[in-house]
């Protein structure tokens, strides 16, 4: 049975819809185990249902340095190695189906990583060609024939464990830093992280023992010595930006983000992190109109978002990438029908009271 612990952390909402990622990370050699992956890496969910990752491994034994898993088959492709206990390599994974057992897979010549405590940049973008390939400080060290596609979900960086033992073991820690996408033919720097902490299921999962911490900007250590962390919680943003959000008063709304859900009624100004998404969400389409409309039955029904979005759902997403301000727009039913049954059933029925008591007090006097 094999343990798969992953620390880290996703990119923020912007990121998503790229086509490349990259991060910096630093190679860290330490003794490893036989039977253990410890690998440090970026990497993209797609599109298409793929995973693609590149980083640098530490996995002692012999191994085919190119290959692939598929339907349970094992094919190399390339020449077979010894790899050494602390011999840091760089290597690429992809995966047509994220959710599924098979991959591809590539493992780099010997001390590929660099040396121990340097610094270097992983690349994965689109080649000429039209399908991935792999750089480490601007050299392409690997091509592959996978077509591009963009990303479902946001760049993330991940320290990773794969043991069949347990996960007392060291696992690094490393740091990444400079995390970074591809968009519109541009590298843009994440302006948010947000921790990633999972563990597959099984007999060793009851807890990931390791954890990932915020060391400056745009810069992460995790591993090992690193005190244990919760997933999906915001590890570092570069500003918060503010939403101003106008409803009716009559009408509660939701505004959930990383930060958590919250409750609100007719406007409020809350502060996020910059290029986060944020969903808000109405209660009601349908309230009474405030005042003396409302009292003799008038409603006003939600027509759509305005002013920063356009929508007319209930439930809209906000990308802060800047300060934004959204308000429900509203219309009030005066029609007839619904207006004059009200105020008809409401004179009746104080006509009523005042026969009643008019009636009452002329029974009093002939007694």
């Amino acid at each position: 049975m094999t343990a798969v612990f992953k620390v880290g952390a996703w990119g923020d909402d912007a990121s998503r819809s790229n086509r490349g990622v990259q991060a910096e990370i630093e190679t860290h050699a330490y003794e490893s185990y036989q039977g253990v992956l410890d690998y440090f890496w970026v990497g993209d969910n797609l599109g298409d249902g793929s995973f693609i990752q590149f980083g640098y491994s530490l996995e002692p034994g012999v191994y085919c340095l190119k290959g692939a898993l598929i339907a349970g088959k094992f094919s190399c492709v390339g020449s077979s190695e010894l790899i050494t206990d602390s011999d840091a390599r760089w290597q690429w994974q992809y995966w047509p189906n994220r959710l599924g057992p098979d991959f591809y897979y590539e493992i780099g010549p010997a001390g590929s990583a660099g040396q121990n405590g340097t610094w270097h940049v992983y690349t994965i973008d689109p080649s000429v060609s039209g399908s991935w390939r792999f750089a480490i400080d601007g050299q392409v060290v690997a091509n592959t024939s996978f077509s591009v596609d963009y990303s479902i979900d946001p760049v993330f960086v991940v320290a990773e464990k794969n043991s069949a033992s347990n996960a007392t073991l060291e696992l690094g820690p490393v740091e990444f830093r400079h995390v970074a996408y591809l968009n519109a033919g541009e590298w843009r720097r994440v302006n948010s992280l947000v921790t990633i902490s999972t563990c597959r299921t099984n007999a060793y999962c009851v807890e990931n023992p390791y954890g990932v911490k915020v060391v400056e900007a745009n810069t992460l250590l995790a591993g090992s010595l690193v005190p244990r962390s919760r997933d999906g919680v915001i590890l570092w943003t570069s500003d918060y930006v503010t939403l101003n959000v106008s409803v009716h008063p009559n009408v509660r709304f939701l505004v959930t983000s990383v930060l958590g859900t919250n409750s609100f009624y007719e406007s409020v100004q809350v502060n996020l992190p910059k290029d986060m998404f944020a969903y808000v969400s109405l209660s009601a389409t349908t309230t009474s109109t405030p005042g003396g409309l409302g009292f003799i039955g008038a409603n006003d029904q939600f027509q759509g978002w305005t002013d920063g979005i356009q929508s007319r759902n209930s439930t809209v997403r906000v990308l802060m990438d800047s300060s934004r301000s959204i308000r429900a727009r509203w219309t009030t039913d005066t029609s007839v029908p619904t207006l004059l049954t009200t105020a008809l059933l409401i004179v009746g029925g104080f006509l009523f009271l005042l026969t009643r008591k008019h009636r009452s007090r002329s029974k009093l006097k002939t007694m």
